[in-house]
């Protein structure tokens, strides 16, 4: 087994742990988007890997980073950027418009 097929399997892993301490909507599971997510990340770099025997250490290294960066809630990792692209955090509030008055 590759490295970086390793390091998606334990990140699908993670980000389902991660899924059912959140309590989301089914419960345990985060929504497809972070699939969909890890699916175009990791099989970029699947496909480095396979290409290149020089790229194949570095997109391994590249794979496990992108779970440790699961594991620390690090912002470069590929839950928060598909949380980021679908639109915010949850529970920020929507900016207040302003209104102009005239004098």
């Amino acid at each position: 087994m590759g490295a970086v097929l390793a390091a998606w399997l334990v990140e699908l892993g993670v980000q389902v742990w991660k899924g059912g301490k959140a309590q989301r909507v089914p419960p345990g599971l985060p929504v497809p988007s972070m699939f969909v997510a890890d699916m175009v990340l990791f099989g970029a770099l699947a496909f480095g890997a396979k290409e290149s025997n020089k790229a194949a250490p570095v997109c391994g290294l590249l794979a496990w980073g992108l779970v440790a960066a699961t594991l620390v809630n690090n912002p470069l990792a590929p839950a928060t950027l598909a949380n980021k692209l679908a639109g915010g955090q949850k529970g920020t509030a929507p900016p207040a418009q302003v209104t102009a008055q005239s004098s």
